[in-house]
Formats: C-alpha cells, structure tokens, sequence
C-alpha cells in the first residue's frame, strides 16, 4: 500500500508502516523544517503508541526538543503548533481508518499545512534515499505538557458562554479522544448536561468503528437523542478532526445544513469577511453568508488547500460538507469541531427553536444527496489509487460530460456539472480507487430524480456503490 498519500502518511503497521520507517520519517521531517521544537500527540489506536515512540526517539537523535502533549485529537496538535510556536507538529493516527491502518497526520510552522503539493512528495523522496546517519552530538529533550486550558479557553473565544441556555447534548465519542474534549469542556458550560456514548478510551473500538460518515455508526446517538428528549447530538471520528451533527429528532444534517447556521453567525460578527466552501455542497452555505453581508468563495476539498485559502483571504470561517471546519485563529487557521459544537448551542439558545425547526426550510429548499461512494470498475475500494486507476476514472468522466453535454460542465475539483436548477461534484477519494457523488437541486423530488438518474448511469459504466451518507430527504 501506497502510504505517502495526499493528506497524511497512512497504512497497515507491520506491513506497510513500522517502528523503522516513521523513525526515519521523523529524522527527515526535522532536516525539512530546520526544526529544533515538535509537539507529538496521538490517537487511541492499538499500534499508535508503537509509532509514537519510533517518531519520538527519531526526532530526539536528531537533536530536536519534543514536547509530548499525549492522546489528543489532531485539531489539538494543530492548535499546539500555531499557538505555542512549535517548528512542528506531529498526530499518530490513521483518522476513521483507524480501526484497521495507522498513519501520521503532519503540520508545518505556523501551523502550515502539508500533504501533496504541500511537501509530501518530497518527503516521499527523501524516505525513499535515506541514507542512516550518526544521532545528534546533543540529544533532543522529551517533556510532557498539559495543553488542556490552553486549548479550551481559547476556543470559548469564538462564542459567549453566558448566552448559552440549559440544554442537553448527547456526544458519542467512537471510543477516541473526542471524549478528552468534551470532559475538559464539561467544567465551563454547567449549564450543559452532556449524554456520553461509546466514552472509554479503547483501541478496539468496541462501539463501532470510528467513521461517523457510515450510517450505522450513528445509530446508537440517533437513539441516545430521542431516547433522552437531547437538544442535538454529535459524534466525533477517530482523531475528532471531524464531526457529524443530529437534530433533536435523530436525524443526520449533512455538512452544509451545520455550515451556514456557523457561517451566518460569523459574517454577522465579521461584516464583510470571506467564508471558505467546497463545491460538493454549496447553494445554502452560500445564501447565508451573502445574506449576511460576507464573501463566499470556493475552494477545493482538502485541510491543505483550506487552509491555505483561508490564509490568503484572511477568511473568518472555512467548512466542507465532509465535518471538516475550520477556524481563524488571527496567525494560523485550523480544524477544531470544538468550537462548532459550541456555537451551535449558542445559535440555538438565541433562536429559541429546536434545530430540527432551524433546519427544515434549509433541507426542503435546498436539498443535498450527501456523499454516495463508488468504487471504480476493474477496481475494488481498497486497492491503491494507481496511475491505471486514474485513467479509469478519466474515461467514467468522460462518459458523464458526454452525457450532460447540454450542461454547464467544469473541472473544478473534478468534474462538476450544473444546471439551472441542479448540480452535481464527481470527484475521486484522496486514497482509494473511488468516485465520490454529491448533488443539489432546488426541491427534493427533482433531486431524487436526477441522483437517481446520475447513480443507475455509474452503475451502467461499470462502477459499483460501496456506501452513502445516509441523508434523509424531507418532503
């Protein structure tokens, strides 16, 4: 298996990553960032703390000082290295794969990104004429450092506590470090009784596995909130980088619903300012950001390219369908489903509605597919996405612009074909051999119409449907 991929270093430990690898991959990244301080977290995953260790003690003989902040989500370490001014960052995990793979997730100074385009091929390159060396003449430091207090006070930052009412929030945690979260949370909004699902530490994942984008994984929060009358519910994946929202019914909110509530609070409070979207799911993300007097720009899936977006707009909010929202921290831009979770308990109080009623004009009027993945035909969704794959997926795109050819069709991120009264993204995993389909329309019947149409022609070019999102359509 390929593990240099577009946003992380991913594979399965003792196979395609071991102790050996990522220790050389942390003596190289140390060289690449003429580094001499890194902040290391990881997940809760059974081979992460292995990794760790190798990437520890590769960074220490380097001569570099590591700063060990334990398990913590990846929108922790990121915040550690733009707030406390590390040379970098690392986080031991393999996200929602971390249930069968490992991995490392890496960010730069200032918290700059890096994936493909953004270093990876050259660290690909570098790993691959290693040459072994003698360790530093002064061996890097190790320390521990509690960043809890740090992290939880500045993300209040973005809302106020004091207008946040009573309520309950079910939380399920998929037995990773979204738990630490919410628990150090907890002490700074009494008013909130937290319903706490699948909480205990646990590498086996004995919940479920930790990929929210599954509908069944759901299941037990969608029952926590109605069985417990919650005001929402959320649920983390494996290094609470993303969340997934459910009104107070149970029902799952595709990003975009989630997004423009955020969106429109910060516009209002930032007059003027730039908000980030991706294309898979736009038309309501982008009503309520001009509706509140903000910018809202396109931009193509992806932490890397977000980021470096949001850097160069100075963009007050950044959001992709996918759970992925990102922040302005004033120097860096980060991940952090934290503040999200918060803001919309604030947006709530000050509405005085449930969610489920702040969302249904949104879901009828502007109704989404969700994600609908499929794999590739020859190709099963856990083969590499090899140089063949590609031409493959080129010549299944090339079929669709043929069939929409009396369309509006461009290659933005992929392929995305619009209509005046429906649109739909077709673009490939960053890891996989897959398709990913996501559309829009302006009702609901016509948009179960035409994704019905898109997803039988997939089906008759070969490609084969592996799962979806699970969104339930209001009518």
């Amino acid at each position: 298996m390929e593990i240099f991929r577009a946003y992380d270093i991913r594979g399965e430990y003792g196979k395609d990553i071991d102790d050996n690898k990522t220790y050389k991959i942390a003596r190289i990244l140390v060289k690449t960032f003429k580094a001499k301080t890194m902040v290391i977290g990881h997940d809760v995953s059974l081979n992460s703390p292995k990794i760790h260790t190798a990437l520890v003690q590769g960074a220490r003989d380097e001569g570099v000082n590591v700063t060990n902040i334990g398990y913590a989500g990846t929108d922790v370490v990121y915040f550690c290295v733009g707030h406390f001014d590390y040379d970098f960052g690392l986080e031991v995990t393999a996200s929602h794969d971390a249930e069968h793979l490992s991995g490392i997730k890496i960010l730069g100074p200032g918290a700059s990104p890096f994936g493909a385009g953004f270093g990876m091929e050259e660290l690909k390159r570098d790993f691959l004429n290693y040459k072994h060396r003698p360790v530093a003449r002064k061996i890097g430091g190790l320390t521990q450092k509690n960043i809890w207090p740090d992290f939880i006070e500045n993300s209040l930052r973005f809302v106020n506590t004091k207008k946040i009412k009573p309520m309950k929030i079910a939380v399920d945690a998929s037995n990773s470090v979204g738990a630490m979260e919410i628990d150090r949370l907890e002490k700074y909004l009494p008013q909130i009784k937290f319903i706490k699902l699948n909480w205990q530490l646990d590498g086996r994942f004995p919940g479920h596995a930790p990929n929210p984008f599954v509908e069944k994984n759901r299941g037990r929060l969608s029952a926590g909130v109605r069985k417990n009358k919650a005001d929402f519910g959320v649920i983390f994946d494996g290094d609470a980088d993303r969340v997934y929202f459910l009104d107070d019914k149970g029902d799952y909110l595709f990003g975009v619903y989630i997004n423009g509530l955020i969106a429109r609070k910060m516009c209002l409070e930032h007059p003027g300012r730039a908000v980030i979207g991706d294309i898979r799911a736009r038309r309501y993300l982008e009503k309520k950001v001009k509706d509140a007097g903000g910018i809202f720009l396109l931009e193509l899936v992806g932490h890397a390219f977000f980021k470096k977006r949001m850097k160069e707009e100075n963009a007050v909010f950044g959001a992709e369908s996918s759970g992925h929202i990102y922040y302005n921290f004033g120097d860096y831009m980060i991940e952090n489903s934290l503040i999200a979770i918060i803001q919309i308990m604030q947006i709530i109080s000050e509405s005085g509605q449930k969610l489920s009623e702040l969302m249904r004009e949104p879901r009828i009027k502007y109704p989404v597919s969700g994600e609908w993945n499929f794999s590739l035909p020859g190709f099963a969704n856990i083969d590499d996405l090899t140089s063949e794959a590609f031409k493959t997926m080129h010549r299944v795109l090339n079929q669709i612009r043929r069939k929409c050819a009396d369309a509006k069709i461009s290659d933005f991120d992929t392929l995305t074909v619009q209509y005046p009264d429906w649109n739909f993204n077709l673009r490939p995993s960053a890891n996989d051999p897959v398709l990913r389909f996501t559309a829009e329309a302006n009702n609901v019947k016509l948009l179960l119409t035409k994704q019905k149409e898109v997803i039988a022609f997939l089906k008759t070019v070969g490609c084969q449907y592996i799962n979806d999102s699970g969104v339930k359509q209001l009518k």
